[in-house]
């Protein structure tokens, strides 16, 4: 009897099986492949804790915007009648500012603050966050080791390794830990299955004092695998920085409970950061996040440091972590002053305004001196008598958009690749990131001022590559999240939503690329075309043409996560020294506009600006005026915008003075650094992925007739089979019916 009751559910379960099976086929379709971190097979091996054993880790971004400490003791009244008062000052990313300048402090006038904080408290703890030696001119002139020199003079107690502390090579950071007298740290640096690095120290101040010490830990950004050149960190790989630092609590707590001491004193100095373009679990304010859940950190001061994202942060999480950032460039000194028995600490800055009134240290001003006029020397010789115009590097433009300067850097790329490589260059591109200074309007151009835009001695490179790879190459450049203000976009001149500020962003000569950033970032390319070179015309990219594209030897290589890019090519010589001759025979005038919109053009896919029914986009691809009403698709005669010369780009001359290629070029040990790791642990859902996705989704997208595009085959390829049902809907709702039915049959045997 209980037989025939099981009759209707199963019938009814096997006509709904379609049904089910169908919905599952759509949700396989778009499931998105989880990535990889890059951490090494060691690291991951002898961690002994995860993310959820860090305390659950909030994803929340909102985080970082927790409590303002600046009465962060009132705030949180958590107290400990054993904790002396404390005083830390820090600084991170200075990326070598030694001279004081316009609202940075310099290296003389840091050393009287510090001697200053000292004097008023001996036991004031003095750290660094991360990028130091490299930046400017000045400071790379010596790889970085005369401003070690300083930083001892100064007296530091410790400091991390940031991604840039790599720019001249793995040799060279390892170097740094010869110079410096204090230690260089970083827990979650790992080469042949060991720490390249000493993982944390104990600084103690006074050894007549009880639980003054300090524990300092010291923690990399991942995000090192993209934001230096791939040869400089070949064999280095970098564990999550949560799991690593929890690693490192729990060894220094082992080995204080064998040797019968406590500390009270943790310190981490994380080059981490919390930009929005970095994944939530390698930012700093989810590391000290899961610190404040850190059961063994319970009734501990902890203080994390922070640096990277450039970004000034005072906040307090939890009743023990308080975190602090700097900004950059030396604009502040961060100080976090503890009072006596309480945990939570008081974090703030010392702006350049207050330090501006320090008399320079003597010793620390001799030693800048000297390292000035040595740096003057050779930098003096002037390229350009006057520029007629503003050549525009600021941060937040030439990371976000088409800039005269990118385009006057790209030209010149683009002009050395017509003769100094076997093939003439199709195109060139270069890293918003890698452009660092502006140069000024009506002011010698020197070679120091080309220094300081092209710090980091890359060379020319060009490599052979596909419509496709451009297409994917374009398609990462633009696919960032974009800028919020007061949970509002930020518009661009053209009414359009920008783009959070990414070093891989591409400034680009010998191509257009028509965007929308109203769109999902994996459609926002609308068109690509490519400069003829024989008749200055531009035409749609074809995926399935050979391009030669000429670049820098890091994004060449794969930098910046360009991997589409990577494989062989020809060199060139150092982007300076072409950039150097490009500027002394340029019109410079012709890059009046500093925001052009000429190359990478952002457009509303949906405007129609002469009203005729096209889209603008539209009649671009149809080679039809947008702007004229009588020029529309289908017309005889139609106007070809795209076939129109370029102002900002100006023809190469006849007989150009290029830099000759010598035979074993040298590549320099000193990289760009730019932003998106192209491996990473997988999305939390409040940070979007660097965008991957072919943008070639339409057809009409790049012009390529005939073509089946990536998407397409993609689609075809991710359809399951038929279940055999023609009409699985009016079966499902009869299965429903019987299913209903064998429930209610079998309920009333349950009962009886």
């Amino acid at each position: 009897m209980k037989k025939k009751h099981l009759i209707l559910p199963v019938l009814s379960t096997v006509l709904l099986a379609p049904a089910f099976l169908d919905h599952q086929v759509a949700a396989d379709e778009v499931q998105p492949a989880t990535a990889v971190a890059n951490v090494s097979d060691s690291a991951q091996k002898t961690a002994e804790t995860d993310l959820a054993q860090a305390g659950g880790v909030s994803a929340d971004e909102a985080s970082v915007n927790a409590v303002i400490a600046a009465n962060a003791q009132d705030v949180s009244g958590a107290s400990d009648a054993s904790l002396p008062e404390a005083t830390i000052l820090h600084t991170n990313d200075v990326h070598g500012r030694i001279v004081e300048e316009k609202g940075v402090i310099g290296d003389a006038k840091l050393a009287t603050v510090i001697k200053e904080e000292r004097a008023k408290n001996p036991q004031t703890l003095v750290v660094d966050a991360g990028d130091a030696f490299q930046g400017l001119p000045i400071s790379n002139s010596s790889k970085g080791e005369e401003r070690a020199k300083i930083l001892n003079e100064i007296g530091y107690d410790a400091m991390a390794v940031g991604n840039h502390e790599f720019d001249f090579g793995l040799d060279e950071a390892k170097k740094y830990k010869e110079i410096l007298n204090f230690p260089l740290l970083s827990a979650n640096t790992y080469a042949n299955n060991a720490r390249v690095f000493q993982a944390s120290t104990i600084v103690d101040k006074d050894k007549n004092v009880e639980g003054d010490e300090f524990v300092v830990i010291g923690v990399t950004t991942p995000e090192t695998a993209t934001k230096t050149h791939p040869k400089n960190i070949q064999g280095v790989t970098f564990a999550d920085p949560i799991t690593e630092v929890n690693r490192v609590i729990d060894e220094v707590e082992a080995r204080a409970a064998a040797e019968g001491k406590t500390y009270k004193n943790y310190v981490v100095l994380a080059h981490l950061g919390v930009d929005t373009t970095t994944p939530v679990e390698w930012r700093g304010s989810t590391l000290a996040e899961a610190l404040s859940k850190n059961a063994k950190l319970k009734g501990k001061r902890v203080t994390v440091i922070d640096g990277h994202s450039h970004t000034v942060e005072s906040t307090t999480y939890g009743e023990n972590v308080t975190y602090n950032q700097t900004g950059s460039y030396l604009h502040n000194i961060g100080k976090v002053t503890f009072k006596a028995n309480q945990l939570l600490g008081n974090p703030q800055q010392i702006p350049a305004e207050t330090a501006k009134k320090a008399t320079p240290d003597p010793v620390v001003a001799d030693m800048v001196k000297k390292i000035k006029e040595k740096y003057d020397a050779e930098n003096a010789k002037v390229i350009v008598a006057n520029s007629p115009v503003e050549l525009n590097g600021d941060r937040e433009n030439v990371r976000v958009r088409e800039t005269n300067l990118g385009n006057v850097v790209a030209d010149a790329l683009y002009k050395y690749g017509q003769t100094g490589f076997a093939n003439k260059t199709d195109l060139a591109v270069t890293n918003g990131g890698g452009l660092r200074e502006t140069i000024a309007k009506d002011k010698p151009i020197t070679k120091g001022n080309v220094i300081a835009v092209l710090p980091f001695g890359n060379t020319i490179s060009q490599i052979k590559v596909t419509g496709q790879n451009i297409a994917d190459m374009f398609a990462k450049s633009l696919g960032s999240i974009l800028q919020e203000k007061d949970g509002k976009p930020v518009l661009d001149e053209n009414g359009q939503p920008l783009l959070e500020p990414s070093g891989g962003f591409l400034q680009v000569s010998g191509a257009k690329v028509y965007y929308d950033t109203t769109l999902p970032a994996e459609k926002r390319i609308l068109r690509i075309e490519i400069k003829n070179k024989e008749t200055g015309a531009y035409e749609a990219l074809n995926l399935a043409k050979t391009y030669y594209l000429t670049t820098n030897d890091f994004l060449a290589a794969g930098g910046d996560g360009y991997t589409m890019l990577g494989g062989a090519r020809e060199e060139g010589p150092s982007m300076d020294v072409a950039f150097a001759e490009y500027l002394e025979s340029a019109d410079l005038t012709a890059y009046a506009a500093i925001n052009p919109n000429s190359r990478t053009i952002s457009i509303s896919a949906s405007k129609d600006t002469d009203g005729d029914g096209y889209t603008d986009i539209e009649e671009i691809q149809q080679g039809t005026d947008p702007k004229d009403a009588a020029s529309k698709p289908g017309q005889s005669n139609p106007a070809n915008p795209t076939n129109s010369t370029n102002p900002a780009n100006p023809t190469t001359p006849t007989n150009p003075t290029v830099p000759t290629t010598p035979s074993n070029p040298v590549v320099p040990s000193q990289p760009n650094h730019p932003v998106v790791p192209e491996t990473k642990p997988q999305e939390q859902p409040s940070v979007e992925k660097p965008n991957t996705a072919q943008p070639a989704a339409n057809k009409a997208t790049y012009q390529a007739p005939a073509q089946v595009l990536p998407t397409e085959v993609a689609s075809k390829q991710g359809t399951l089979p038929k279940t055999g049902s023609k009409n699985p809907i009016l079966l499902s709702l009869f299965g429903l019916v019987l299913g209903t039915l064998g429930v209610s049959s079998l309920k009333k045997t349950q009962k009886d």
